[in-house]
Order: structure tokens, then C-alpha cells, then sequence
């Protein structure tokens, strides 16, 4: 797949990056400073040489991820809990805490969610189909740059080449937009309506959405060819550099060691900025009276929780991506650290325990995420 590359300004090598500060949340742009699971002692400045940078860098992306598997977990049980409340799932059921509260609590929901679909079926002549707004996720390219120069103590802080992979740049562009511009909608739109068409679409995405020209009233984005300038967002190419460019794929530096690919990955993505989208269902046909209830129960859960479950979906299927490198780099970071110090290696073997545990949160939220999206399709997909 061909590679979109800007070639992006570095701003000056930022020294004393600060570790890990238990609690504290890095900005939505990919800032550290989270790592609430590695502890107080990692507070420090671990030098100025090429390993202390590693290793500094590997602590405040631990900590990033840590923070963002809990946080996802956290929103994922309250989504959940959202679902199972209206389709009437007794409290009791609904409480617990950690991956596998998070696991037991969605099983239960997506359960009681098949069986009313299934009894709603079996008692009336009804066509249920769902559309949907996608989520989606992008990532700042100028935060990837900057981790970059903090991580590698020979990058040139002048520039480097940076490559969305996968995905298309975006932006805001203050001169010439060369590619589409995309506004946010309610209403009519002449371009292409990517979101949820109330109306006729002309065409639709695999996920449901519209992805053509819609006749009615178009919910989400409107995209049409730029037209020299966008007071929306640009994607594809402006003539200038962008502010604050985002990718919608993955972010792949030119040239940077392994160790800080992996930690700047795993940082950019646990500060993804991510669009929820919007889900709902809808159910037309014969429908028996005395299932009414049964019918709206569903579809205020499919807008209660099941919206927040997709995009929670795509959220944690990055971050499981990104994770994966950093966790199996961890096991060897505490050896690599002892050239740097006591105190860093000790960081090190905790950072490395962190990472094993989010990691193992990340893939039960990526279970259950999955198993109920596939529920929601299934139950779409019959008549």
C-alpha cells in the first residue's frame, strides 16, 4: 500500500523528560506522564545519554498504555452496564470490576441481547437492519516526531520523515486544501455524506454507513473536492504543512531504533483521538403489539451502549496493535537499564509487569468488544 509521507519540523530535543508520575494523564496530543501502575520512584530525570532517553521513553509510553487499557476497560464496563440496564438485566449481574468483571458483565448483557432478538423474530414478521456513523481513530503526527526526538539522542532535531501507513494525513490547512474537505453536518449535504443518511443513500458502506451522495439529511461528515480553501478538515494534501496533522492509519518513522519505534507507538496511541460514531436499529414490518416493549428496550440499547461498544472496538484493536511490540520488548528492558542505573532498572521491571497486565486487559476488552459487534451483525443480517 503506498505511504503518505510529510516531512515534518522537530521542534528542539527535549531534555529531563520527566518519568512516570503516578495518576497524572499525558494531553490528548500524546504527551506523557501517566503510569499511575509504575510507582513514585520513576519520577526522575535518567540522564541526557542515548540509553537514559531509551529507557525514559519507555517509561512515560508504559505508563500512557497502562492508563489507556484502564480507561478503556472502565468505559467498556460502562457500556456494558448501559446495554444490560435497558434490556432489563438485573443490577446484581451487572456489577464488577477488572477484565474479567468486564468479561462477565458484557456475557451476560450480549446474551440477554441474542435472546431478545431471537424472541422479537420468532414472534413477528420484522425487518431489523442497523445503520451506523463508523468511528474512527487518528493519531498526531507532530507528537510520534516529537517522541522520536526525545527517544533517540542522535536524531537530528532539525527534521524527520514521518509516513502514514495505511491511511490517509489530515488536518487543517491554511492555504491551499488539494485534496477533499470534510465539515461536520446535520443536514443537506452535496458531497458525499459519510455517516447516516435519513433519506435515500446512494451508496453504503460494509459497516452500514453512507459512503455515497444522500437525499434527505445527512449525520455526520460531509465531503466533497476541496475547493482551494477548507474551513473544514483537509485530507490528501495541502500546499503548505498541516496544523497539527492526525493519520488515520499507523504512523512510521524513516529511521528510529526498534525500542523507540515501539515506545512512541504505543505513546501516540494511547492519546489516539478518536470520533465514537453513532449506531442505531432500526425495525420496521410486522410487529406483534404485545412485543413493543421488548422492540424499543432493544433499540435504546443499541443507542444506550451498543454505539459506545463499536467504537470501543476500534480503539482498543489499535491499542492492542501498538502494545503488542512494546510488551515483548519489556521482558528485556531491566538488563538494558543497568547501564543507566539501580533506580532505572528497578522502573524498568516495573514498567515491564505493567505493560504484561494492560496487555492482558487490552485483549479481554478486544473479546468482548468483538463478540458483541458480531451479535449486533447477526442479529442485523436475519430476517
Amino acid at each position: 500500500m503506498l505511504a503518505l509521507v510529510a516531512l515534518l519540523a522537530i521542534p528542539t530535543l527535549l531534555t529531563g523528560c520527566g518519568a512516570l508520575r503516578p495518576g497524572r494523564r499525558g494531553s490528548a496530543g500524546g504527551g506523557g506522564g501517566g503510569g499511575g501502575a509504575v510507582g513514585g520512584q520513576c519520577r526522575g530525570d535518567f540522564g541526557t545519554n542515548n540509553a537514559a532517553q531509551k529507557i525514559e521513553a519507555f517509561l512515560i509510553a508504559a505508563g500512557d498504555f497502562s492508563d489507556a487499557a484502564i480507561s478503556v476497560q472502565n468505559d467498556l464496563l460502562a457500556a456494558c452496564q448501559r446495554m444490560g440496564r435497558a434490556l432489563g438485566v438485573a443490577e446484581a449481574d451487572l456489577a464488577g470490576d477488572g477484565p474479567e468483571g468486564v468479561r462477565a458483565v458484557c456475557t451476560t448483557v450480549n446474551e440477554r441481547f441474542r435472546a431478545e432478538m431471537q424472541a422479537i423474530r420468532g414472534a413477528s414478521r420484522v425487518q431489523v437492519t442497523i445503520e451506523s456513523r463508523p468511528p474512527h481513530c487518528e493519531v498526531s503526527m507532530d507528537a510520534y516526531a516529537s517522541c522520536a526526538a526525545e527517544c533517540e539522542a542522535r536524531v537530528d532535531p532539525g527534521s524527520i520523515e514521518i509516513q502514514c501507513e495505511g491511511g490517509e494525513i489530515r488536518g487543517r490547512c491554511n492555504a491551499q486544501c488539494t485534496g477533499s474537505c470534510a465539515v461536520d453536518v446535520q443536514g443537506e449535504c452535496t458531497g458525499t455524506c459519510d455517516g447516516i443518511c435519513d433519506g435515500r443513500c446512494s451508496q453504503t458502506g460494509p459497516d452500514g454507513s453512507c459512503a455515497g451522495r444522500c437525499e434527505g439529511t445527512c449525520q455526520g461528515q460531509c465531503v466533497a473536492r476541496a475547493q482551494a480553501s477548507c474551513q473544514g478538515e483537509c485530507r490528501g494534501g495541502c500546499s503548505i504543512e498541516y496544523e497539527e496533522p492526525y493519520c488515520t492509519g499507523q504512523v512510521r518513522p524513516a529511521s528510529v531504533s526498534a525500542r523507540c519505534r515501539a515506545s512512541c507507538e504505543a505513546r501516540v496511541e494511547a492519546h489516539a483521538r478518536c470520533d465514537p460514531g453513532e449506531t442505531r436499529m432500526n425495525v420496521s414490518g410486522g410487529i406483534d403489539p404485545a412485543m413493543q416493549p421488548r422492540v424499543d428496550a432493544v433499540q435504546n440499547a443499541v443507542r444506550e451502549g451498543l454505539s459506545a461498544i463499536l467504537a470501543l472496538r476500534t480503539r482498543v484493536e489499535r491499542l492492542q496493535r501498538s502494545g503488542r511490540e512494546i510488551a515483548r520488548l519489556a521482558p528485556d528492558l531491566p538488563n538494558a537499564a543497568a547501564t543507566v542505573g539501580i533506580g532505572a532498572v528497578a522502573c524498568a521491571t516495573a514498567a515491564a509487569g505493567a505493560v504484561a497486565d494492560s496487555m492482558a486487559s487490552v485483549s479481554v476488552s478486544v473479546e468482548v468488544s468483538v463478540s458483541i459487534s458480531a451479535s449486533a451483525s447477526a442479529s442485523a443480517s436475519a430476517r
